[in-house]
């Protein structure tokens, strides 16, 4: 069973150091398995001035340097992606109360990629932590298995735990006094609103079959999480607080249909293009 904690952990890893994102992985993929990988990753600027003033109380040369694009970083992270991926270009990118970049890059074999969908590893900060304390191991990424043909077969594996049998039990806690309770959710909410993120594979050859779950045209969406939707029901923060889902199951059970929320359940998809 795939665990929602792929998910979740990285969000909440995210937010406590670096406020609320918005990452969003497009995979566009040729029918002899190139393609390209577009990236657009978005913080608050409000956040942002936070850290460029606490920067600046230290060094104030070094607040100016304090953005959210750094091409020598982006260039250094294409094996993060895999092997054979190269950069392609990047630029500044912004929106209303949101400042990032967006980035492009090239690849030949898609079978050589794998995609993160935890956005922890987005930020232009925290480059020199100990590389041994990752969160996730590579069972945590989108896998793609490709072969040649007419139609061109694309197979996506989702993560998996390392460890099926793990016992992941934790104690729940029972809150008396529901002001405290609701004062506690109010800031969850604000917290995790504005925090979105998606991956979805785009075909440049139409899809003529497909077991995915969301399909729009020649688009399949493996991951799409408004948070914003999530924070707006609050018996929905109930449920995730209280039963702390483990399994992907448990968390689309605890989330319900909102719109906003697409998550493919399935181990792996077939789409044929």
């Amino acid at each position: 069973m795939k665990k929602a904690k792929f998910i979740l952990a990285g969000f909440v890893i995210v937010i406590a150091l670096t406020g609320c994102l918005q990452v969003d992985t497009k995979v566009n993929l040729n029918q002899d398995g190139s393609g390209t990988i577009e990236e657009t990753v978005i913080m608050k600027t409000e956040f942002l001035n936070m850290m460029r003033e606490f920067v600046a109380a230290f060094d104030s040369a070094k607040s100016e340097e304090f953005n959210m694009f750094n091409e020598d970083r982006l260039k250094t992270r294409v094996s993060d992606f895999g092997e054979g991926v190269k950069y392609v270009s990047g630029e500044k990118f912004s929106i209303p109360g949101y400042e990032g970049f967006k980035a492009l890059y090239s690849f030949t074999d898609i079978n050589k990629i794998r995609i993160n969908p935890s956005p922890e590893d987005k930020v232009p900060f925290g480059e020199d932590a100990d590389e041994s304390d990752e969160t996730f191991a590579n069972n945590d990424f989108f896998i793609f298995k490709f072969s040649k043909g007419n139609p061109a077969t694309l197979v996506v594996e989702f993560p998996k735990p390392e460890n099926e049998n793990e016992d992941n039990s934790e104690e729940t806690y029972e809150y008396e006094d529901s002001t405290f309770y609701d004062q506690e959710m109010d800031k969850l909410t604000d917290v995790f609103n504005g925090l979105k993120i998606s991956t979805i594979l785009n075909f440049n050859n139409n899809i003529k079959e497909t077991d995915a779950s969301f399909v729009e045209g020649n688009t399949v969406t493996l991951l799409q999480v408004d948070f914003s939707e999530i924070t707006k029901n609050k018996e929905v923060m109930k449920n995730l607080e209280k039963k702390k889902p483990e399994t992907m199951e448990e968390f689309k059970e605890a989330v319900g249909n909102l719109e906003g929320i697409k998550i493919e359940f399935k181990d792996k998809i077939t789409i044929k293009f």
